[in-house]
């Protein structure tokens, strides 16, 4: 056909222009339908691949997390026996300590006890109140050490500071109640203490001052058992105790513990290299047919779109080559062929020449019309 003026041919050369547009027009619209179901092929292989690996991941993260729940709930119980064991090693030592203060330290308490009773009879013997064998007593009265002036000040304080508690708890103004109760206070106290200081302690200032220094012999006596009992307690040998089960029995634990551990590493160990496979493949194959069969749906539409692009370009460029320059790009369309078929079946022309310049005509009186 590159070889005569097309512009000469009649119906026959138009027919098979009209042809060539209706087939490239077909193989346009199969193009593109291909294209979509690529598109819908494509969205639905990802879908199906994200459904995929979404429940491999989930399966295998429960199974895991099975697995060490398992292994944690059985570490857990055995810590758990290590530490109530410990706690019946700690207290059984406890009481085994203690014994042994109370056994080298019963010559010291019996001699307390003695002296207690020596100063008691002391009391007994010059007639003195038992209400007066106090600390408090001898502190405020016979004071000898730093703590017995602490304890005079902490007095001071008190003293000092109660009749104006009561008077702010009370809700009271008038200045003067608050002056007559320190001056009651003053009165009642300084009374009392007056009358102890020369009714018992000037009276009896000899047995007091025996009584004194048995009261520091038991001070020094004290000190001597809280020394011993804190030498015990800091003594690393344990061999006098009879602790010895309870050391084998949580030896034997955390054995066992570490046994537990080794053998919850070596599970998932396992797990990652025998289990999980295992689980991925089982999971894969449910849809490995259904993504495959999609894949070959999708090469058969690529192949098919394929055919049809190459063709529509060969038959593009047939077109271009062969009619393009004669008939213009304006006029291959369906429609106007169709007009320029009409033209010349209708006698209005010879040849596609003619034809063309009578439809030019017919638009141009068309326009004109309106």
């Amino acid at each position: 056909m590159g070889e005569a003026n097309i512009l000469n041919g009649g119906v026959e050369v138009l027919g098979e222009i009209r042809g060539s547009l209706l087939h490239l027009d077909t193989l346009k619209k199969s193009s593109a339908e291909q294209a979509q179901t690529r598109q819908a092929l494509e969205k639905e292989i990802a879908a199906k691949q994200k459904a995929m690996d979404k429940e491999i991941e989930t399966t295998v993260s429960k199974r895991i997390q099975e697995l060490e729940d398992s292994f944690d709930s059985q570490i857990d119980k055995t810590r758990g026996r290590i530490k109530a064991e410990k706690t019946r090693r700690d207290k059984t030592k406890d009481e085994k300590v203690s014994q042994r203060i109370g056994e080298e330290t019963a010559d010291q308490h019996e001699e307390i006890r003695s002296i207690k009773q020596e100063i008691k009879g002391i009391f007994t013997k010059d007639h003195i109140f038992r209400i007066f064998n106090t600390r408090y007593f001898f502190a405020l009265f016979l004071p000898g050490s730093i703590s017995d002036y602490l304890l005079i000040l902490l007095t001071v304080i008190i003293l000092a500071g109660l009749p104006f508690g009561v008077y702010m708890l009370l809700g009271l103004e008038n200045i003067w109640l608050l002056v007559a109760m320190y001056a009651g206070e003053l009165f009642v106290f300084g009374l009392a203490f007056f009358f102890i200081f020369k009714k018992v302690r000037n009276k009896h200032l000899a047995a007091l001052r025996e009584a004194t220094d048995k009261r520091d012999r038991i001070k020094a006596t004290k000190k001597n058992i809280k020394a011993k009992a804190h030498s015990i307690r800091k003594d690393r040998d344990e061999s006098g105790y009879g602790l010895e089960s309870f050391d084998q029995s949580i030896g034997e634990l955390e054995t066992t513990l570490e046994g537990i551990v080794e053998q919850k590493k070596q599970a998932l160990t396992d797990f990652e290299s025998t289990t999980k496979p295992d689980i991925v493949n089982e999971i894969r194959v449910k849809y490995v047919d259904d993504i495959e069969d999609l894949k070959k749906q999708n090469e058969e539409a690529v192949r098919v779109q394929k055919e049809a692009d190459d063709e529509i370009s060969a038959i593009t460029m047939d077109i271009s080559q062969n009619y393009e320059a004669y008939l213009g790009k304006e006029n291959l369309r369906i429609n106007v062929i169709d007009s320029l078929i009409e033209i010349i079946n209708n006698g209005g022309a010879l040849n596609i020449s003619e034809a063309l310049e009578a439809y030019k005509k017919q638009i141009e009186a068309a326009k004109a019309a309106k």
